[in-house]
């Protein structure tokens, strides 16, 4: 008959994804141009744009609930100008989630895949595209360390531990009226794009206090009768203050902040001579606080007074977490092959990949920069142009291999016409994320201890043992059903592996 020596303390916690997929989303328009809208001559860019409005988990399903627009950006037949028009398709999706936590952590992402367009007429298009819609929903989850009895004999090893103290995310707007200043007015807008940054986090008990930025970047018509397009690039600094339970000023803290979606209205008052833009964004914040500790794991065990057989298993530890913001400056050169450019009207990225790996170098982030080029050529008709280009960016001297990538968003572009067909880019992009180590330990989960199976004593008065160089004298204890520290002691040894070739007294209990 045996006994178990079982587990109980709590050492750690960490996030567990219940649900982590992905699920592709359709998005098919019919469109039919208003009556204030030129004919279409020619197709510029066409994209579209997923915009998620609310999340639900209720019943074991998660929700997601948005809207996907889609754009189109054309050259109009009379003037040559530069119009777009824009229609807008809802969507749902539903995911079961099997173990939905009680205070679960959603996170959702979208990715564009690819829009087809093809004009029936000057006035007619349909147009195909598709979306990736990520959904992940994680709950704290914590796993026990080790606790033996007494007459137990363990290897023990320290390791330092990053302990999740909290886990919480929070969905709040944001929402400003922005005067056009100077700019000329805006008769329409041609295209726009909202990106989020976190600029600081700071931690009080239970409180996140969040500093952040908006950038707005518009492109708009100013005069619909000659056709001029001008640029709006606007900061709008936000702060918040954010409920996450078991934080404090002593954690680390690692944030990341998306756009659910946004809203971009016009307002015309009579008594102004400037319009002003209204923009409302939904946001989502998701905070991760971490404690760094020292932790002792037991990595084997044994009885001396009974047969006995320790039962392992392999952890995954977190380290060390470093939270990441880090500038990075590409610089690309642009040659066009079709003839020359008199002049750029917009240039903006789409679609930066990022991706982590360590090497010697230390940690590496790289991926892709999708570069969109909105110019006239040399008979001034406009043209778009689009290129990639790979970025390599790398975080030295750090003994962090893993990374999570938040976001990576542009932080400013710009350019300079080199030559009538060669345009020289800057872009300095902003990599949001954390970085942290990772190690694997072998520990014992359980000991069987068999109290049929006594250790028979030994008959000699006086055991010797010759042991080589290397060997540790945990395992000598073992193999002899001696006390490590009996060994130690016996023997006036410091380390636990021999440096030389040694005579040993095996001490008996």
């Amino acid at each position: 008959q045996g006994y178990s020596s079982a587990a109980s303390d709590v050492y750690k916690r960490q996030p567990s994804a219940v649900l982590d997929t992905v699920a592709e989303q359709l998005a098919d328009v019919d469109l039919t141009l208003p009556d204030y809208c030129p004919d279409i001559e020619k197709i510029l860019k066409c994209t579209l744009t997923p915009k998620i409005q609310s999340r639900t988990l209720s019943g074991g399903q998660l929700q997601i609930d948005g809207f996907c627009t889609v754009n189109v950006m054309y050259v109009e037949s009379i003037k040559k100008s530069v119009r777009c028009c824009e229609q807008s398709v809802n969507f749902s999706q539903n995911f079961s989630v099997k173990d939905a936590p009680d205070n679960p952590v959603i996170i959702t992402k979208t990715k564009p895949e690819y829009i087809n367009c093809r004009a029936l007429s000057p006035r007619r298009l349909v147009m195909h595209g598709a979306f990736s819609l990520y959904a992940k929903v994680f709950s704290k989850t914590q796993t026990s360390i080790f606790t033996p009895s007494d007459n137990i004999e363990t290897d023990r090893k320290t390791v330092t531990c990053a302990d999740l103290k909290s886990f919480c995310q929070e969905q709040f707007s944001v929402c400003e009226e922005i005067s056009v200043g100077e700019k000329p007015q805006i008769e329409s807008v041609l295209r726009s794009d909202v990106s989020v940054g976190v600029i600081d986090a700071k931690a009080v008990t239970g409180k996140l206090m969040l500093n952040g930025e908006l950038n707005l970047k518009l492109l708009y018509l100013s005069n619909a009768e000659s056709g001029e397009v001008e640029k709006l690039d606007y900061l709008l600094p936000f702060n918040k203050i954010l409920d996450c339970d078991g934080i404090d000023e002593n954690t680390i803290n690692c944030v990341s902040c998306d756009v659910m979606s946004y809203d971009i209205r016009l307002k015309n008052d009579m008594l102004s001579e400037k319009p002003s833009v209204i923009l409302e964004v939904k946001l989502c914040v998701t905070e991760e606080g971490y404690i760094t500790r020292e932790e002792e794991f037991v990595c084997d065990a044994y009885s001396t007074e009974f047969s006995s057989l320790p039962e392992f298993e392999q952890l995954k530890i977190t380290g060390e977490v470093v939270p990441i913001n880090e500038p990075h400056m590409e610089k690309m050169s642009v040659k066009i092959d079709d003839g020359k450019i008199s002049r750029i009207l917009d240039i903006f990225t789409e679609q930066i990949t990022a991706e982590a790996s360590h090497d010697d170098r230390g940690m590496v982030i790289s991926g892709k920069i999708n570069i969109c080029i909105l110019a006239l050529n040399g008979e001034d008709v406009p043209v778009f142009i689009e290129r990639s280009a790979d970025y390599e960016h790398i975080i030295p001297q750090t003994d962090c291999t893993c990374a999570k990538i938040f976001g990576t968003r542009t932080a400013s572009i710009s350019y300079r016409l080199a030559e009538d067909d060669v345009i020289e880019i800057r872009c300095e992009l902003k990599i949001c994320g954390a970085v942290f180590s990772e190690n694997r330990v072998n520990t014992v989960k359980n000991v069987n201890v068999f109290e049929d199976k006594p250790i028979p004593p030994e008959n000699c008065a006086l055991t010797l043992y010759f042991a080589d160089k290397g060997e540790k004298l945990w395992d000598i204890a073992k193999s002899h059903n001696t006390k490590l520290d009996l060994l130690l002691s016996e023997n006036s040894a410091e380390n636990q592996v021999l440096d030389a070739p040694k005579m040993l007294l095996i001490p008996r209990i």
